[in-house]
């Protein structure tokens, strides 16, 4: 890893930077107002937590969010991993690494059941990824879309 990079918490001035991150990540171009409005969201809830990569020239290469909720069939707290890119050129650096690693360390003394994540089938490195940062595959996702 680049050891000039750093893993810090998003701020509100982050947002331009995460968007063009998450038009790299869906390849496409996303709506800037709907963004801001998730984005402003984001920031409000509680249980929304949100990291970002940071280059030696104070650049976000990179960001993590995550999102907690309470369920049922958990009997507590679960966190689902939200979005996670690395831009292209600093992936295989060990930054998603540290993103992860910043999660667990803010959950770790929470009464969090699990850490979840769901990943397109089309991301075969993604999933490799996962799996080799302890993440088991344990569940089949099902999707109606509108």
């Amino acid at each position: 890893m680049n050891p000039k990079c750093t893993i810090r918490r998003a701020i509100f001035d982050d947002e331009k930077a995460l968007l063009k991150l998450l038009n790299e990540l869906e390849n496409r171009d996303s709506d800037p107002s709907i963004f801001r409005q998730i984005w402003t969201e984001y920031l409000g809830h509680e249980h929304t937590l949100v990291w970002v990569a940071v280059n030696e020239g104070n650049q976000v290469i990179g960001f993590l969010s995550a999102i907690g909720q309470n369920l049922l069939h958990h009997e507590g707290m679960v966190y689902e991993i939200q979005e996670l890119i690395i831009t292209s050129s600093y992936q295989g650096r060990g930054l998603g690494s540290l993103l992860i690693e910043a999660l667990q360390s803010e959950l770790k003394d929470k009464d969090v059941k699990s850490i979840e994540v769901t990943s397109n089938k089309r991301r075969k490195e993604a999933h490799a990824f996962y799996e080799a940062m302890g993440f088991k595959n344990s569940h089949e996702k099902f999707t109606i879309y509108f």
